[in-house]
């Protein structure tokens, strides 16, 4: 009787273990899960953000020509002194300086964006990937207990199965 209680006991705690093993695996898939729908949340901010600064740049871009374009009708239009010409020569190299930084500005960011959210990603990837190896390891002792627990139940229905079969 003790020998049949001690059984019972040992295939009650394989199967918690086994329980136990899949409960944790299941959260941490969940866990897994929610962390990327974060990062494509992140990602979707990121397009917005990489949108908006584009519309600004189109912007930008498009009233600096215009004013660049009025300061050439007003070269043309009238007449002007050497002083009023230089002025505006300054004004429309200031102009075109500007335009130019603007650019580069929008493009340094938009560079930096880009690699802040593949330097996240790396990172979490190479996090994940470790836990996903290590758990790996657990499956091994989960298949073997597995299979005593199988041959467990074998061994104890075997005499039955004779009882009914004689």
């Amino acid at each position: 009787m003790d020998t049949f209680i001690d059984k019972l006991a040992q295939k009650r705690n394989a199967q918690e273990m086994i329980r136990a093993n899949s409960a944790a695996e299941a959260a941490r898939l969940e866990q897994m899960q929610n962390q990327m729908k974060a990062y494509d949340e992140i990602m979707q901010e990121v397009r917005k953000v990489n949108l908006k600064t584009t519309e600004n740049v189109a912007e930008v871009k498009k009233v600096l020509e215009e004013c660049i374009a009025r300061l050439e009708s007003i070269e043309t239009s009238s007449v002007q002194t050497a002083d009023t010409e230089q002025t505006l020569a300054q004004i429309k190299a200031l102009i075109e300086e500007r335009f130019k930084q603007s650019e580069d500005f929008a493009h340094k960011e938009n560079v930096k964006v880009y690699r802040n959210v593949q330097a996240a990603f790396t990172e979490e990837l190479g996090k994940q990937t470790k836990e996903v190896k290590g758990s790996k390891a657990l499956l091994p002792v989960c298949i073997l207990i597995l299979i005593g627990v199988i041959a467990d139940i074998v061994i104890n229905l075997l005499p039955i199965i004779n009882g009914f079969v004689r």
